[in-house]
């Protein structure tokens, strides 16, 4: 895979084929738009992209193979007139330009697009391959006479430059067309919240079609046309408050299929499957009188999809989430594939078609009462949607008395505008639990908050028939066919998606390693269905010169950090790693592979917790350059130490070509884990103290230490032209915290009775603490236990007690108490013995 990627940087940047210095002390691009945001597959389009630390570029590196690139001439990259230079250097903002040859077998779609320099590879940009001819906005088209005329089926790229800002086009349309306009701006990372309106061209302008918030800022409007001739089309930013560069969009106009909705929105493993599709120019469809949105009927068409989990391909592929569209964090844990469809207008937009993981039972729409309850069997999943006003569901099921059942819905996730709640009742109707809001995230970087309830563990009191009743708050306001949800009910299986960032928690980012340094990735563990365990993050076939130890992320942690390293002679790299996340559930070992996300607008770091705009990536990318300015190392790399103990990690900072202080902190510390900070030079060591206190739970932690030339102040942004902080990490640090217990012991109190030479036998209870579930030895203590023996018993993994026989030496006098110590020890990760005391009093009687 490497290589075939190699050989692509090699068309795209031929420096990489000659040799070329490439160099680590340069800062590394950021890039913030690139228009136009796409093209035509098999076209060649001039584009510019705008950014930072855009100097000695070398060309693009794009999620798709076969692009190449032509980095214009300095005469043909004008600088940004409103970047200002300080002191000579470089401006804060610039553009470049490119001229791409688009594959014409590239996947249509949104992909990542990249600008690599000698300084490493840039975070991402979306770039859209479509299948329709492409134009850019022709200024000026403020006002209806100076309209930009375009061909019907053609894809306009704009920008709304200033709040006020307004784009007309016009376009010729015959009767009994049913044209869709479409205004990509969220989905292309831009700003832009559109506003799109079609208006007719006769005296009269009527109002022909409307839309804002379609799907965040996207718009998707469309029209019916009433006669032949002209149309026209109105762009602008709702409420004319934003404009400006960073607020550009993506516009499409023409007859080809827009699908807004699929029902079932899952479909089981493996199998293929019927589904409705809603929506607009379907091939085959037949207007859906029932179906509405914007007060317009929708075509439905049946359509046949199957999902992968082929039992003989690939069995990863049904943990995947394969949607060449725009993936927000609340939806990023999901599994799913994209369906499209085509007429002679072009291809449809990607719908995306979740998978189950067992059998999968249909929304009657006619079970919105308890009476009417729809009888589902358990385990199930529920393809479910509110489709009229006021509509609710019940779904009717069997439980035996203590069973425990989890049940959990998607909506919200799944891209449905809804907030969702549902009850559980009994068979009499009374209410036995509820599940409202979920306020949960895995982090303000990864800000995946939804309306969507949380999962609810439900035990059932007795046996018998249950109703869960689902509902949405906004059923009155909100429904029809794009108001589909999930329910999910059945036993508790645990399971996890992994997730991986480059750095920074507040601004755009990329991962660029120097030979001999280190770098590390954000790491957030999505864990479903309860569980708890241990995730241990891993490479698969990295390019030559890299490593990656195995690093462990905690049961109880759902954000940590893990490190890739670059030898000494790694060779130039831009391309993709692998990471692959595994676990033992159930007593076999589960892997699952890292998704890719990165940030797309950075915010003000004096806002702490401020959450940012993030979305899902194609690609995990790493860059590779010369020798790091300074590496960052622990002489030591595995501690075990008790719970609540200090930790003292002594360190060296070897300096290359950086001579200056390193600041030293801590990326993504364990819950409770303090660190203050220390400063070291180049070139010297120094000993940095990690205090685990008694609140960080037992458990294997990796530790990652990050160092800074020059932090910026914590209420400020970097200043332009300011001295370039320079990030390393160093190798990650395995530290396992040991409990002081795992259980409370619990000996008897009664002081049991046993005859000189006879028996007894005795219960030994434990409550088990920090999730340990493993078993339990159970002995005395001999030199602490005069006249009294018994054989050690165990504790059996998941039980809370044990029955141990006693036995007193015969002679031993009657009317004496014996003092018993009784020892309970566990095995903490299988190797460490952490050992538990009580003492009781036994009764020697005749």
């Amino acid at each position: 895979m490497h290589q075939f990627r190699l050989a692509l940087l090699a068309l795209v940047c031929p420096s990489l084929a000659t040799g070329t210095l490439w160099a680590q002390s340069a800062p590394p691009p950021r890039i913030t738009v690139v228009m136009p945001p796409g093209a035509k597959a098999g076209a060649t389009v001039d584009f510019t992209v705008t950014g930072q630390e855009l100097n000695n570029v070398e060309g693009l590196y794009f999620s798709f193979p076969g692009a190449r690139v032509e980095v214009l001439a300095a005469a043909d990259a004008p600088k940004d007139p409103k970047a200002k230079t300080k002191g000579g250097k470089a401006p804060a903002v610039m553009n470049r330009k490119f001229r791409v040859a688009i594959p014409g077998n590239a996947p249509l779609g949104t992909h990542d697009l990249r600008v690599v320099t000698k300084g490493g590879v840039s975070n991402p940009r979306a770039f859209v391959v479509g299948d329709l001819d492409e134009v850019v906005e022709k200024e000026t088209n403020d006002d209806v006479p100076v309209a930009h005329r375009i061909e019907l089926n053609t894809t306009v790229s704009g920008v709304i430059s200033t709040p006020t800002d307004v784009d007309y086009f016009v376009f010729t349309g015959r009767k009994g067309q049913r044209v869709v306009v479409s205004c990509l701006t969220t989905s292309v990372d831009s700003k832009l919240p559109a506003l799109v309106q079609v208006f007719s061209s006769d005296a009269a302008a009527r109002q022909l079609g409307f839309s804002r918030g379609y799907a965040n800022n996207d718009a998707v409007a469309d029209a019916l046309l009433p006669a032949d001739g002209d149309y026209y089309i109105r762009v602008c930013s709702f409420t004319y408050t934003q404009g400006g560069p960073d607020y550009f969009y993506r516009l499409s106009v023409g007859t080809a299929p827009w699908i807004d909705a699929v029902f079932p929105p899952l479909v089981e493993a493996g199998r293929g499957t019927k589904v409705t599709v809603h929506g607009r120019n379907l091939p085959g469809g037949v207007l859906d009188p029932k179906a509405t949105l914007d007060e317009r009927p929708l075509e439905k068409a049946v359509v046949a999809v199957k999902a992968p989990g082929d039992p003989l391909g690939d069995p990863l592929a049904p943990q995947r989430l394969a949607f060449r569209g725009f993936v927000p964090p609340p939806s990023a844990l999901l599994d799913g594939f994209e369906h499209r469809l085509r007429n002679d207008a072009g291809v449809s937009n990607p719908a995306l078609v979740g998978i189950a993981r067992g059998a999968l039972v249909i929304d009657n729409d006619a079970n919105d009462s308890l009476a009417q309850a729809q009888d589902v069997p358990t385990p199930c999943e529920i393809g479910g949607r509110v489709e009229k006003k006021g509509d609710r569901d019940c779904y009717r099921f069997r439980a035996g008395n203590g069973q425990v059942l989890s049940i959990e819905l998607f909506a919200d996730r799944l891209g449905s505008a809804m907030d969702m709640e549902f009850t559980v009742h009994n068979a009499k109707g009374d209410k036995l639990a509820d599940q409202d809001d979920n306020p949960d995230i895995l982090a303000p970087q990864l800000f995946n908050r939804s309306d969507d309830p949380p999962r609810l563990r439900f035990t059932a009191p007795a046996d018998g028939v249950y109703t869960l009743v689902v509902s949405s708050k906004e059923a009155f306001l909100n429904y029809g066919p794009r108001h589909v949800y999930t329910v999910r009910i059945g036993p508790d299986e645990p399971d996890f998606r992994v997730i991986a960032m480059p750095m920074s928690n507040f601004q755009i980012d990329s991962v660029v390693l120097g030979q001999t340094g280190h770098q590390g990735f954000t790491i957030f563990v999505g864990r479903s269905g309860g569980f708890t365990g241990d995730v241990t993050i891993a490479a698969e076939k990295l390019p030559k010169g890299l490593t990656m130890r195995p690093q462990v992320i905690a049961g109880n942690q759902k954000q940590a950090a893990a490190v890739i390293s670059a030898a000494a002679d790694a060779p130039p790299y831009v391309g993709p790693i692998r990471l692959m996340a595994a676990a033992t559930i159930g007593g076999k070992k589960i892997s699952r592979e890292v998704r890719a996300a990165s940030i797309t607008w950075s915010v003000n770091q004096q806002q702490q917790n401020t959450p940012t705009v993030t979305r899902l990536d194609r690609e995990l990318i790493v860059a590779v350059r010369d020798k790091a300015p300074y590496t960052l190392a622990a002489e030591k790399t595995q501690f075990t130490v008790p719970q609540g103990n200090r930790i003292s990690i002594p360190l060296q900072v070897t300096a290359n070509d950086y001579k200056g202080n390193v600041q030293i902190t801590a990326l993504a510390l364990p819950t409770g884990m303090a660190l203050q900070p220390v400063t070291i030079g180049s070139g010297q060591k120094g000993t940095i103290n990690l205090d685990s206190k008694t609140t960080v739970l037992p458990g294997n932690y990796t530790v990652v230490l990050r160092g800074q030339t020059q932090p910026p102040p914590p209420n400020q942004q970097p200043k332009p032209g300011a001295p370039r902080n320079i990030v390393q990490t160093a190798p990650p640090i395995a530290v396992t915290i040991v409990p002081k217990q795992l259980a409370k012991v619990a000996a008897p109190q009664n002081n049991p009775k046993i005859k000189a030479g006879g028996q007894t036998e005795v219960v030994i209870k434990i409550a088990r603490q920090f999730g340990y579930d493993g078993p339990f030895k159970v002995e005395i203590d001999p030199k602490a236990t005069k006249g009294i023996a018994a054989s050690a018993v165990t504790i059996k993994a998941g039980a809370d007690e044990a029955k141990l026989m006693l036995s007193a030496a015969p002679g031993t006098p009657a009317g004496s108490n014996a003092s018993v110590t009784v020892r309970v020890t566990a095995m903490f990760n299988d190797t460490l013995p952490v050992v538990h005391e009580a003492k009781f009093s036994v009764a020697i009687v005749k």
